[in-house]
């Protein structure tokens, strides 16, 4: 299996996941024109992509969305509350073909098998995504507000994580963003900082995960060098070393350089 995180940020959101045979998108943060591109530099063919898999409703995860499906014909998977924001906002084509997740019910196509579970955010109804091929399993989460129980024990037994690191602390409190946005940040149903996932990845090293990717960075409120080195330095005091107790990366604004990961 290989994931290829194309873009991860607060401006548009779009991952790649595949084998020699099938590729899935989770999300669309952008149009089919930009996707065309970033699967050919990549080498990968569009003809292998069967279907997207849309985590919540909010802009910079579907604004590409009407374009990709209807260029390549492939169905839209989402939850039943993400499906009628959708609807109800004109946000798809009219001719989209639509499946309703529901969490714990797994998803089957060709060889992979995608469960989701939902996750705190001030959306319609978001979700979180694990998916495994050839008994390796990747997961997603990202647009949480805060850690629950089912997210980590869905996380759990995970062989790679893209997990949400999107603000620091400080940087946000002095940030041009206005405080009403900064309360939506910091709260339950807003998004994770760089301490939150820091803590997380502690609890899943001690579970037997040890490969994580960074992403969903602001690139008002973080940068990549800030996340990397608050989650590093905690897990510094923790006992735990990079590159022997787990690997840890930042998933890219825009992928230019086509980085894959295989799983």
């Amino acid at each position: 299996m290989i994931i290829y995180p194309i873009c991860s940020s607060s401006k548009g959101n779009c991952t790649c996941v595949c084998n020699e045979n099938t590729a899935l998108l989770i999300d669309a943060g952008f149009g089919i024109r930009n996707l065309y591109k970033y699967l050919s530099n990549a080498n990968f063919s569009n003809k292998n992509i069967k279907a997207i898999f849309v985590t919540h409703e909010h802009t910079d995860h579907i604004s590409g969305l009407c374009s990709i499906v209807k260029n390549l014909c492939i169905p839209i998977f989402a939850s039943k509350g993400t499906i009628n924001y959708l609807l109800d906002k004109n946000k798809i084509c009219p001719e989209s073909e639509l499946y309703e997740i529901t969490p714990h019910k797994p998803i089957y196509i060709d060889d992979f098998e995608i469960n989701a579970f939902s996750t705190p955010h001030d959306s319609a109804e978001s979700l979180g995504f694990c998916i495994q091929n050839n008994n390796k399993k990747f997961s997603i989460c990202t647009d949480i507000g805060h850690v629950t129980s089912i997210i980590k024990e869905k996380l759990i037994d995970s062989n790679f994580i893209l997990l949400e690191s999107n603000y620091d602390y400080n940087l946000l409190q002095i940030s041009p963003y206005p405080n009403h946005l900064k309360r939506r940040i910091i709260s339950k149903l807003g998004h994770l900082s760089n301490d939150d996932a820091a803590k997380l990845i502690e609890y899943l090293i001690h579970n037997g995960v040890n490969r994580f990717l960074l992403g969903h960075l602001s690139q008002i409120n973080n940068a990549p060098d800030l996340a990397l080195q608050t989650v590093i330095s905690y897990l510094i005091d923790k006992k735990l070393k990079i590159n022997k107790d787990y690997l840890l990366n930042v998933a890219p604004v825009r992928n230019k350089n086509s980085i894959l990961y295989e799983v």
